[in-house]
């Protein structure tokens, strides 16, 4: 690869999300290595813009509208109508950046994609979800197989969303830093939070991470718990993630199951959190009972933690915990299965350890930060030397 390439990294959404986050951590060490990363954020929230720029990224800006769901009728017809206009703003805005390679995130992002066709910069389009819904997902696959130098997936899983067979792509999996997800550092965390939380010592802790929405399945958790309790009556479940606004209702809907199912006792709804480490070394167990995912981080995160692992069969789930080496994968939507499986995990402390050891190996291996850089390299340098 050429001595300095410069490298535009491309957002839909202003606010710091999982790709925000993925191409920070990627892009600092990607200037480490030679490499000139700017960012293209849209206007609004300052979330993403502002920790670019104290990063040390140079950051621009510029107004793209955005597709929204088919309820949300003026967004769209705004999208619609300025498309031609938007796409050709970003062009010029891309040629005065004059990259070698414009890096497209989120698979709904139409207009910078087909700036990106139309600039002088290569374009590497990469898609992270398995949430967009018929048919966009096959819209923005076919646009993707004729815009896009290289597309890259987020998993296998995100790829057979969008792409046909014929289509070729790049699988780079999202990090987990396990310099900063690594469970000797905190050895005191479980000891601390145990008296924080009022939690008994020796009863056992089920946790799970994730903003309260559908998406995340709490409530199959929820409606598994007594019969966990059956075998572990004293067992707490730690319920930590954001109560959104938007989502007040399905929020009403899990204080129901709570309240049915006589389980007020064992249940915490803790809020959101920013201790996810000191969390995840507390968790006798972390179950990720989502519904859909791409290729969830806090899988990873668990896994660089030590933390054995229950997660629902979704997205990239089996690419991450392809066997009971390094994890357990149940059917979605399925509280007896999960159940099932939960109290038979409790019941054997020694392979729960085994196993988490072998998810931290696995974790440093394949889903490290340096490996996902390395992945990064990879791609660029073949797009530029073609």
């Amino acid at each position: 690869m050429k001595n300095t390439v410069r490298v535009v990294n491309c957002f839909t959404d202003p606010r710091l999300g999982g790709p925000g986050r993925r191409s920070l951590d990627v892009g600092e060490r990607l200037v480490e290595r030679g490499v000139d990363v700017h960012f293209l954020v849209p206007n609004g929230d300052d979330g993403l813009a502002d920790a670019a720029t104290a990063a040390g990224f140079s950051v621009h800006r510029t107004s793209i509208p955005r597709i929204r769901s088919p309820r949300q009728v003026g967004e769209n017809l705004r999208f619609l109508t300025t498309f031609r206009g938007t796409a050709r703003r970003i062009t010029r805005l891309l040629d005065s950046i004059d990259p070698d390679i414009v890096h497209v995130n989120t698979p709904y992002n139409f207009q910078t994609a087909r700036a990106a066709a139309r600039s002088s910069g290569d374009l590497v389009w990469h898609f992270n979800d398995t949430l967009t819904p018929w048919p966009i997902n096959r819209i923005a696959g076919r646009l993707g197989a004729r815009w896009a130098d290289e597309i890259v997936v987020s998993a296998d899983a995100v790829r057979n969303h969008f792409f046909r067979s014929a289509v070729e792509t790049k699988t780079i999996y999202p990090p987990v830093d396990v310099a900063a997800f690594d469970p000797g550092a905190y050895r005191e965390a479980p000891a601390q939070l145990r008296d924080e939380l009022g939690l008994d010592e020796a009863a056992p802790v089920i946790g799970t991470i994730g903003n309260l929405n559908p998406a995340k399945g709490h409530q199959y958790l929820l409606e598994a718990v007594p019969s966990v309790l059956e075998q572990f009556p004293d067992a707490t479940f730690l319920v930590v993630g954001a109560q959104l606004d938007s989502r007040r209702e399905y929020y009403e809907r899990l204080q129901r199951t709570v309240s049915r199912r006589g389980i007020s006792d064992a249940v915490r709804f803790t809020g959101w959190r920013s201790d996810i480490p000191e969390l995840l070394s507390l968790f006798d167990l972390f179950v990720l009972p989502s519904v859909t995912e791409a290729c969830p981080i806090v899988v990873l995160e668990a896994m660089a933690m030590c933390c054995p692992t229950v997660a629902t069969d979704v997205g990239g789930v089996r690419e991450q915990l392809p066997s009971q080496e390094y994890g357990w994968v149940v059917p979605p939507e399925d509280a007896a299965a999960l159940a099932s499986t939960v109290t038979r995990v409790l019941d054997s402390a020694s392979e729960r350890r085994e196993v988490a050891r072998n998810a931290r190996q696995r974790a440093e291996k394949v889903f490290s930060l340096e490996a996902c850089v390395e992945a990064h390299l990879s791609v660029y340098e073949s797009v530029v030397e073609r």
